[in-house]
């Protein structure tokens, strides 16, 4: 994506314009189809009016049969519409490679979005980290398969300890 496209209108929401660089992360949501993204784009509105998340950066993403995509602008989707009202930029920080990557991890066929954020609910947590001489280095979202898999043999390992 290049350049900024707003995301709203200019209401002051008291937090610093700046993002946090140590809380950004990268989502990719699978959808299906891009017309149906109306309820992602009402659940992304009240986390930005909480002041929950920032969005960075969000593009959508339609992997054809053949393994290809296209890459689609938030502000052509009808489904996000509801997100021209927040407040925010929007843009600039997905690379062409970036998106490329993410849709090579996905099935053909499949839509998508493809969204940078700020972790606005770890500032304080961040803040308190510099403040004790650190800072966050590191984070990821584990897959739900992985979760699931370790609570199926800590559960296991409980019942073994009991029985």
């Amino acid at each position: 994506m290049q350049g900024d496209s707003g995301v709203g209108g200019g209401q002051d929401t008291g937090l610093p314009s700046q993002p946090d660089l140590d809380l950004v992360e990268y989502v990719v949501m699978t959808t299906s189809g891009l017309s149906s993204t109306a309820e992602v784009a009402r659940a992304l509105k009240q986390l930005i009016e909480s002041s929950q998340i920032s969005i960075l950066d969000l593009v959508g993403v339609e992997v054809d049969t053949t393994g290809g995509y296209v890459a689609v602008e938030p502000e052509e989707l009808a489904g996000l519409a509801e997100l021209t009202t927040v407040e925010g930029r929007v843009g600039g920080l997905l690379s062409e490679d970036d998106i490329a990557l993410a849709c090579g991890a996905m099935s053909p066929g499949t839509s998508a979005l493809i969204m940078v954020a700020e972790d606005r609910w770890a500032r304080q947590l961040a803040d308190a980290v510099r403040r004790s001489g650190g800072r966050i280095v590191g984070g990821e979202r584990i897959p739900r398969q992985r979760v699931e898999k370790s609570l199926r043999a800590s559960s296991r390992q409980r019942e073994q300890e009991e029985g």
